[in-house]
């Protein structure tokens, strides 16, 4: 299959050593990459594509779809440093990036995807720790609305909750929740925890971050609002948005916000406004000590953590001009963001751009200049993701571990270069999936 990506270099990670120009060493596994040449469509930023699990077994596991729009599941074993054969777990219910699948592995080691847009596809490994054999899919949620975004998470009672939009990018398309009592055999009717509702101007969600905090035994949330009320109430105007920050209880089934206001079982608009839970475009989220701590991009990169009700924020300017970051809270002297920052390219590729890493050894208080990764990372032909290792059950970016941090991603249109079609005579898009030590 002729392949139009650029092989970048590649980046240990871990440690934030760059490796430099390093496009001749080949893909067999190196001693600070490794990649089994995975392609698919293009995996959202932030949900859970890359999960490490210490059980019997010490692995991470990866979901992904193919060149095929099938779900894919592969993993790494960190005793043996070895990626396994990847598994054909089920088929993508549409050939779009919204449909990559989101990996996770229940406290009992089996190992969930979950894939969206249109009825959620739900699959479980047949035995813990083992991707060899699948159950039968099961579907989760309504079978007559779109749905997408799902984020899993299970409580210490064992019940897993899926986070989704229950809708489409138009129209009214509230944040919802399933519930399953017995780790995914079967699933409770959705309940709307945010319901912009259509008499207020109909609102659609985008879930930037769901993770539980055991300190709390509340899910912090991160939501995107698509207002499609637009002048006189159409929805065909250019939508305006906004970003919120709640919790939800899962105790109790109610909603609170950012000021500790109980906002119900389903929180309205108006009331995320009245207590607080407006930001600025919000990058990403990280838990420490019990407390959110946020990313945030207004005309400034800013830090911010929510403690006591109140929102308490700081300016970041070494990330200046920054994109698709990510937080990450390694350990007391070790936080992290991740991202890129735009590189001096001239065109007819003016947004090639570098992967950096900035680092505090302040619990945030102030961060370095950034250590460049991988440089011209080519972003002009298509879309490049990051998605950090996350631990279940509760999906905190915390890891302890030797094996991939980083899942490093290069998608590119068919429509750039030579056009790559499938068996069937579709066009696809090409995807490069790097996995970074």
């Amino acid at each position: 299959m002729k392949n139009i990506a650029t092989v970048v270099s590649a980046a240990l990670l871990t440690a934030g050593v760059a490796q430099g120009e390093t496009g001749g060493v080949p893909q067999a596994r190196s001693a600070h990459f490794v990649s089994d040449s995975l392609c698919g469509t293009l995996a959202r930023d932030h949900a859970s594509r890359l999960v490490y699990h210490k059980g019997s077994k010490e692995r991470s596991y990866v979901s992904y779809m193919d060149h095929y729009h099938d779900v894919m599941v592969t993993c790494y074993d960190h005793d043996d440093a070895e990626w396994h054969r990847s598994v054909r777990v089920d088929c993508a219910p549409i050939r779009d990036g919204h449909a990559a699948p989101a990996i996770f592995v229940d406290s009992k080691g089996f190992v969930h995807t979950f894939s969206a847009r249109g009825t959620i596809r739900h699959c479980r490994s047949k035995r813990p720790e083992d991707v060899s054999q699948w159950e039968p899919t099961r579907l989760v949620g309504p079978q007559d609305k779109p749905l997408t975004y799902p984020y899993p998470i299970e409580t210490p009672e064992g019940d897993l909750l899926l986070f989704y939009r229950l809708g489409s990018a138009a129209g009214n398309s509230p944040l919802a929740v399933s519930r399953s009592p017995d780790r995914g055999t079967t699933w409770i009717a959705p309940r709307v925890l945010v319901d912009y509702g259509a008499d207020r101007g109909a609102g659609s969600v985008k879930i930037r971050d769901a993770v539980y905090d055991r300190k709390t035994g509340r899910v912090h949330l991160v939501i995107d609002e698509r207002d499609n009320s637009g002048p006189g109430g159409s929805s065909l105007a250019k939508p305006r948005w906004r970003t919120h920050y709640c919790q939800y209880d899962p105790a109790v089934d109610r909603m609170f916000a950012l000021n500790g206001a109980d906002l119900g079982n389903t929180a309205s608009r108006e009331a995320l406004v009245e207590n607080d839970c407006p930001l600025p475009s919000a990058g990403d989220m990280a838990i420490w000590d019990g407390r959110a701590y946020l990313l945030m991009r207004g005309k400034i990169w800013m830090l911010g953590v929510v403690a006591g009700g109140q929102l308490t924020r700081w300016e970041l300017p070494t990330l200046q001009g920054a994109g698709q970051t990510i937080l990450y809270l390694a350990g007391e002297g070790d936080w992290r963001i991740y991202g890129y920052r735009p590189s001096e390219t001239k065109p007819p590729y003016p947004t090639q751009g570098d992967l950096v890493l900035w680092r505090s050894s302040d619990a945030g208080a102030t961060w370095d200049k950034g250590l460049v990764l991988v440089r011209n990372v080519d972003r002009g032909h298509g879309f490049v993701g990051l998605n950090l290792v996350r631990r279940p059950p509760t999906m905190e970016k915390v890891y302890i571990g030797s094996g991939p941090l980083l899942l490093f991603q290069e998608a590119f249109s068919a429509t750039y270069g030579p056009e790559l079609r499938g068996p069937d005579g579709s066009t696809f898009t090409d995807m490069q999936l790097r996995f970074n030590k």
